[in-house]
C-alpha cells in the first residue's frame, strides 16, 4: 500500500473514532444532570473536536476525503443510550458508559497503530494522540464511579 494511502486509512480511523466519541457524548449530554461530568464530558468533546479536526485536515492535505461515521452506527448509538439510560440516567452509570466507550477507542487504535505500522510518525502520533486523550478521559471519569 502506498504511503499516502497507509496515513489515509490510519487517519480515517482516528478520524471516525473522535467523531463517534463525540456521537456519543451529543448523545449522552441531555441525561446528565451532575455539571461536574456535565462539564468532564464537554472538555473531552472538545478533545474529540480538535483530534478530529486534525486528522480532517491531515487527509485533505494528502489528497483524500474524511470518512464519516455512518448513518446506521449513529442510529445504533444513539439507540443504545437511550436503552442504557431509560431505567438508569444515574452520574455514575453514564460515566460508567463514557468508560466503556473509551476502552473500546483504545482497543480499536491500538489495533490500527499496531496494523499499520509503516504510516508516517506524524500519522501514528496523531492514533496515539487520541489514545492518550481516551486514557485521559477514563481517568476523568472514574471520579464518578462509586
Amino acid at each position: 500500500m502506498e504511503e499516502n494511502n497507509v496515513d489515509i486509512a490510519v487517519l480515517n480511523s482516528v478520524y471516525r473514532n473522535a467523531r463517534t466519541g463525540a456521537q456519543a457524548i451529543d448523545d449522552l449530554l441531555p441525561k446528565a444532570s451532575d455539571t461536574s461530568f456535565i462539564s468532564d464530558l464537554e472538555t473531552q468533546r472538545q478533545e474529540y473536536d480538535s483530534i478530529g479536526t486534525e486528522a480532517a485536515t491531515r487527509i485533505t492535505g494528502l489528497g483524500g476525503a474524511p470518512e464519516s461515521v455512518g448513518e446506521m452506527k449513529k442510529m445504533g448509538m444513539k439507540m443504545g443510550v437511550t436503552m442504557n439510560t431509560m431505567v438508569n440516567d444515574e452520574t455514575e452509570h453514564l460515566a460508567e458508559l463514557m468508560i466503556k466507550g473509551s476502552n473500546m477507542g483504545i482497543v480499536q487504535m491500538t489495533k490500527v497503530i499496531n496494523g499499520h505500522r509503516e504510516a508516517s510518525p506524524e500519522t501514528l502520533g496523531l492514533a496515539q494522540k487520541l489514545i492518550t486523550c481516551e486514557h485521559d478521559n477514563i481517568t476523568r471519569l472514574k471520579a464518578y464511579l462509586k
